[in-house]
């Protein structure tokens, strides 16, 4: 009964409103795929002058005004002008705290204050015109809202009650003159908010209740919001959506909403088990999608509202997740006209995109919310399968939301992760673990093991793959075909292990013709039908026709047939054809060709036949005939920036799951043409002879505002930055301007700096044209007129060149042999001594920075490189990490074998340090036989990773002469995130860690903290 109880208020609002709009609740349909675990992501701003907002606007050149605690600012997303107040100064603000913003129907920008009345911005002269409080002007100093009066002028709320501006700036109190205020009175606190609108009405929202008046000679109306009397609930927030709701926020009772004009308010009834919005304070309120808004609260983050769905859901800070809400104190928000949403917080102002569908991020699934995907299975049945920290398995049905799960216990899977699964023809699921390969009913509620005969139980499966009623497995010791059975050990088909030329399998693709692609660590074999046929395939990663020599991470046969390769550091590689001599040519895409990174970790085919792909640097799709590439990028909705091998998949209803390192991201090919409207070009700042220019002067009628160019200012020249104000990322827009009359051809913009820059120009009439990259339409235009100085001018110049050309003829004979000889004697010297100089300074460089020996970094360029990391890391950086590396049974073979033999060891030892690293990573000797890496980024997974590939790589022995040099190598690692970022610390750890490998019987590697402390 107490369920139903509070059950019972929820449903009635939802019916009321949906009954309210018959066509949105005829048309609701089902949840999309994966909305029940849609994470929504923010993009924060966190300039000092953009912190503790509590009023937004956008003018009509798209620029948006934000007013502060301290003061107002314009942003246009890159730059900051800021305005305080500064009473020694004329034209000033009258006071820093703003309380409202408002641009009105004929663009001019009015701010309200605290205690300082109404100001009006005067662009023109980049100053503010103020109407005070007192004799002729305001009632009272605090303007708490300002909205338009549909004649020209605007309405003010102020702490007097409701007064009038109209065009030519007087002030009128509103119960004199005409329009009147009739009876009710307005209450004596004055009016903290209102809302004109559409029809022309007005809405007055005060400490005590809501009043609404429908024209200017209608008599003023309580809006009775059906609390229990005396009091009405004091009113924060109105605002009006697309569809003509209105929406009521108020002080102490949540929001309340008008379905339709005439209609009776009713409380949002918040749903869920902590519904607490009733009780609660919404200070902002703004319209995200068709029918979605958002509420914003006190201290409670934002309430989402879906009107067609029925629910709601909060949105809160979340520690762990870094494009959540900064605060859950919600001051303002604005959604501007390209459709981004800024949300003002106490501490940054945030910004999010509701136009991306195409790519859904889940954050949390269930109670994890260190969200790390590192496997996916869809299953028959719709729900899908994630290998989840912890070693268990979330099983969850995109539609509806459910989460189930296999924990990782002695009753059902083995701690550490899951790395494969596979979908049996039974409906059974095989899981490879860490720990061996485990068994599972279609529900997940029965899990054993399955043995396999020659095979250690806890051997790890990196790989699984069914073709028939043969399954595949990959792991560290090689490929496995088995038949499974219910009852005892698997039955061994076939086992491949040194025949691979690499025996740890990290890809399996089995074909209909009974042939098997596999992937390795050092490249791809194929396994013939026949049974007996191992092809290796030749690896070259300087020559594209090749396959790729590396760690592969994916395998994909398109619906032409062709075989796609995916590898770590060496990007895609598709088999293009197999000549009569049975010579293997492959293509390869890399990021010359557009990839975000040239690691590459998971390929999936979706319906079209379009292959999508996951980095480590974010998300690309390539058509399968041109080979172009699309990245998909956080204007696309991607927000997981890397992802893990082999977690990827083709999901039910035809989207493409990606599991990354803190999420997983649902990509839907066909909801990815985010279509914008063009961007409009501004210019945020103008520099003439190195000062600030504020306005300019039309260069004729119907002319854009010209710019003059006079002799004093052409040395230094003019400067002219502009940007889109569209809000997007940085890395979306791309911008080329040209000087028309200067400059040839389009000239690139940084787009960083969105700058051009120009100076010396010779005299003349010049149009500087902008323009995005990609859009041949021209929406920036500038003309510039440089002006000539006294000898720039036709007569100077014909004047001076009689008198040069006079002294010329008669010195020209007599100078012209004897500096022709002085000239090339110079050159010789100048050209002998350059030479020289850079050859010194190139093996002066060498020789400080660079081992002699190997060509690796040195001791002293390793330590900068280490102070470098740490630094960014303070800052907030990447985490990074260090791994201490001592070749085992060096000595022994410097004294056995000589110094030769050892300088050849120190030699090759580099090589396959550096093939064992990623390109971003540094390798130094240090000396000796002692190594060093510099990882970044870096985590748990990554160090663990590389440290194994470092030992595997040693244990195959060195030829020198007719020895064959077998050593081995210790790795001890620390991580700078978590084991501090002093770089003494940090060494120490790393070399604690390398005891602990030593000591437990080298050939192996230990991370400090658990590793270190259990040796």
């Amino acid at each position: 009964m107490p369920l139903f109880r509070q059950a019972l208020p929820c449903l009635i609002f939802w019916m009321s409103v949906l009954l309210a709009f018959p066509s949105t609740a005829a048309n609701a349909d089902a949840s999309a795929a994966w909305q029940p675990f849609s994470h929504v992501s923010f993009r924060h701003h966190t300039e000092e002058a953009l912190r503790f907002g509590t009023s937004l606007a956008q003018d009509r050149d798209g620029f948006l005004w934000l007013g502060t605690q301290t003061g107002l600012v314009r942003w246009d997303g890159f730059r900051v002008r800021r305005y305080v107040a500064d009473p020694a100064r004329e034209g000033s603000l009258p006071d820093g705290y703003i309380q409202s913003v408002h641009v009105d129907a004929g663009g001019r920008l009015w701010v309200g204050t605290s205690a300082g009345g109404l100001a009006r911005y005067d662009a023109a002269r980049d100053r503010f015109a103020v109407i005070p409080a007192g004799p002729g002007g305001l009632g009272h100093a605090r303007v708490s809202s300002i909205v338009d009066d549909g004649a020209g002028g605007i309405w003010v709320g102020t702490g007097a009650g409701l007064e009038r501006v109209d065009a030519a700036g007087k002030v009128h109190a509103a119960a004199s003159g005409a329009p009147q205020l009739a009876a009710p009175v307005l209450p004596p606190d004055g009016v903290d908010v209102l809302l004109r609108d559409r029809q022309g009405g007005l809405w007055i929202g005060t400490r005590e209740g809501l009043f609404y008046r429908s024209g200017d000679h209608d008599r003023l109306e309580v809006v009775h919001l059906g609390l229990p009397a005396p009091n009405e609930p004091s009113i924060n927030a109105l605002y009006q959506d697309s569809a003509g709701r209105v929406w009521i926020g108020t002080r102490t009772h949540g929001a309340f909403v008008i379905a339709t004009r005439g209609a009776a308010p009713r409380p949002i009834v918040e749903t869920g088990p902590q519904a607490a919005l009733q009780g609660e304070r919404v200070f902002a309120i703004v319209q995200k999608d068709e029918d979605v808004v958002w509420l914003g609260t006190e201290s409670g983050g934002i309430v989402e509202v879906d009107v067609r769905q029925g629910t709601t859901r909060r949105l809160r800070y979340r520690g762990d997740v870094p494009d959540s809400l900064r605060s859950d104190e919600i001051l303002a928000m604005l959604r501007e006209r390209g459709g981004q949403i800024f949300v003002a917080t106490g501490g940054t102002l945030s910004q999010h995109d509701p136009l991306p569908r195409g790519i859904v991020t889940v954050r949390t699934i269930g109670s994890i919310t260190g969200l790390n995907v590192y496997h996916l299975l869809p299953r028959p049945d719709g729900k899908v399968w994630l290998s989840v920290p912890g070693g268990g398995v979330s099983i969850v049905e995109p539609h509806t939301g459910a989460v189930a799960g296999i924990r990782a216990d002695a009753n059902a899977l083995p701690k550490g992760r899951v790395l494969a699964m596979a979908n049996a023809p039974d409906g059974s699921v095989y899981l490879g673990t860490q720990q061996g390969l485990y068994h599972s009913d279609g529900t997940g509620r029965a899990v054993r093991r399955v043995e396999i005969a020659g095979r250690r139980p806890d051997a790890s499966v990196w790989a699984l793959a069914w073709r028939g009623d043969v399954l595949w497995l990959g792991g560290l010791d090689g490929a496995w075909a088995v038949r499974p059975s219910s009852a005892g050990p698997a039955t061994v088909l076939r086992h491949e292990d040194e025949a691979l030329g690499d025996r740890r399998v990290t890809a399996l693709l089995p074909l209909a013709d009974g042939s098997v692609w596999i992937g390795t660590r050092r490249g791809v074999v194929r396994l013939d039908r026949n049974g007996t046929t191992v092809e290796r395939l030749p690896t070259d990663n300087a020559d594209r026709t090749r396959a790729p020599n590396g760690f592969v991470s994916s395998l994909l046969v398109d619906r032409t047939g062709r075989l796609w390769v995916s590898s770590f550091g060496n990007g895609i590689a598709i088999l293009d054809r197999t000549d009569a001599g049975g010579r293997r040519w492959f293509r390869r895409l890399t990021t010359a060709d557009g990839l975000p990174d040239n690691s590459v970790n998971m390929l999936v085919q979706d319906r079209s036949g379009q292959i999508w792909l996951s980095t480590d640097l974010g998300l690309a799709g390539v058509h399968p005939d041109t080979l172009q590439v699309r990245r998909l990028g956080e204007a696309d909705g991607a927000h997981v920036p890397s992802y893990w091998t082999s977690s990827g998949a083709l999901g039910a209803d035809g989207e493409v799951l990606f599991g990354g390192f803190t999420g997983l991201s649902v990509v839907f090919p066909d909801r990815l043409d985010t279509r914008r409207p063009p961007p409009r070009l501004a210019i945020t700042q103008l520099m003439l002879g190195g000062r600030a220019i504020r306005a300019l002067a039309p260069a004729a009628p119907a002319e854009p505002a010209a710019l003059t160019v006079t002799p004093a200012d052409r040395e230094r020249g003019f400067a002219v930055e502009f940007a889109a104000l569209d809000y997007m990322p940085a890395e979306h827009r791309h911008y080329a301007y040209q000087l028309e009359g200067f400059d040839t051809g389009w000239i690139e913009a940084d787009t960083t700096v969105r700058r051009a820059s120009y100076n010396n120009l010779p005299p003349g009439n010049y149009r500087l044209r902008v323009r995005a990259t990609g859009d041949d339409t021209v929406n920036l235009e500038l003309p510039v007129r440089v002006l000539p100085a006294w000898h720039q001018l036709a007569w100077v110049r014909a004047l001076g060149a009689i008198v040069v050309l006079g002294i010329l003829a008669a010195l020209m004979q007599a100078r012209t042999s004897l500096l022709r000889r002085r000239q090339r004697e110079l050159e010789a010297v100048v050209a002998s001594r350059t030479a020289e100089l850079r050859a010194t300074q190139l093996k002066l460089e060498t020789m400080a920075y660079n081992d002699a020996l190997t060509d690796l970094p040195n001791r002293r360029r390793f330590n900068d490189e280490l102070q470098r990391l740490a630094a960014l890391s303070r800052r907030g950086g990447d985490p990074f990490a260090l791994l201490l590396i001592d070749l085992d049974r060096f000595k022994h073979i410097n004294d056995t074998l000589g110094h030769d033999a050892g300088d050849a060891l120190l030699v090759a030892a580099a090589e396959r340090l550096r093939a064992a690293v990623r390109q971003t990573d540094c390798v130094a000797r240090l000396g000796g036989d002692e190594f060093a890496v510099l990882l970044t980024p870096a985590s748990d997974a990554i160090v663990g990773d590389v440290a194994q590939r470092i030992v595997d790589s040693m244990r195959a022995p060195i030829a020198f002469g007719a020895h064959d040099m077998h050593v081995s190598a210790s790795v001890g690692t620390a991580l700078a995130w978590r084991d501090g970022v002093d770089t003494d610390a940090l060494y120490k750890n790393a070399d604690t860690a390398l005891y602990c490998a030593k000591e437990a019987g080298r050939d192996t590697w230990c991370r400090f903290g658990a590793d270190a402390a259990a040796a």
